[in-house]
C-alpha cells in the first residue's frame, strides 16, 4: 500500500517542484477567496461600492470635519412642517430609546444603566445647529453612537429642527 502511494505521489511532488506548488494543488480547485479584497472590521474608510449607499447625502458635506460642523449657527435645512414631520419620524426611530419621546434623556437605556442627554436643557440648547448635527452623524465624544450610516446629512439636519421644536426655539416656516 504505501509503495502505491510513492508511486502517485512522486510525479506529483515532481511536478509540483517544477511548476510551484501553487499551480499543482490550485488547480482545479482555487485559493482565490483568500487572496480576494476585504475591508476589516473597524477599518476607515471605507469605500463603498456604487449605488450601494443612499445617494440623497450632500456629499461635500461629508468632506467637512466635525469641527466644520459645529461651527455652523443656522442649520441649512428651513424648518418647514414637511421638515419637522420628517424630524419627528426620525427622532422616534432612532433618538427616542435614549433622549425619550420628549428628548428629556428618559428613554428606555436608563434601565441598563445608561443616561442620555436632556436635549432641552439650557446647556444643549446653547449648542449650535451644526453642534447638534455633528453628534448625530459623527457620534458622541463618550457613549453616543453614529448615525452616519442610518441617517442621511438632510435627515440629519430634519432631526436638528425637530430637537429645536423640542427646546421651543424654532419658528414653523409654512409650506409652500
Amino acid at each position: 500500500m504505501i509503495k502505491r502511494l510513492k508511486i502517485y505521489f512522486l510525479p506529483l511532488i515532481l511536478i509540483s517542484i517544477i511548476l510551484g506548488t501553487e499551480k499543482v494543488f490550485g488547480w482545479p480547485w482555487s485559493f482565490d477567496m483568500w487572496k480576494q479584497p476585504s475591508i476589516w472590521p473597524y477599518e476607515m474608510p471605507v469605500a463603498y461600492p456604487n449605488g450601494s449607499v443612499s445617494e440623497n447625502q450632500n456629499i461635500e458635506q461629508m468632506e467637512m470635519t466635525r469641527g466644520s460642523f459645529e461651527s455652523i449657527t443656522k442649520d441649512p435645512v428651513p424648518p418647514t412642517e414637511a421638515s419637522l414631520q420628517e424630524g419627528e419620524k426620525l427622532f422616534q426611530n432612532n433618538c427616542s430609546p435614549c433622549h425619550g419621546m420628549g428628548g428629556k434623556g428618559d428613554g428606555l437605556v436608563i434601565k441598563r444603566g445608561f443616561y442620555p442627554v436632556d436635549l432641552t436643557a439650557p446647556q444643549t440648547q446653547a449648542r449650535t445647529d451644526g453642534y447638534i448635527y455633528a453628534y448625530i452623524r459623527y457620534g458622541g465624544k463618550i457613549l453616543m453612537p453614529s448615525y452616519h450610516e442610518n441617517v442621511s446629512s438632510d435627515e440629519a439636519w430634519n432631526i436638528v429642527n425637530y430637537v429645536r421644536k423640542l427646546q421651543g426655539k424654532i419658528n414653523i416656516i409654512k409650506d409652500k
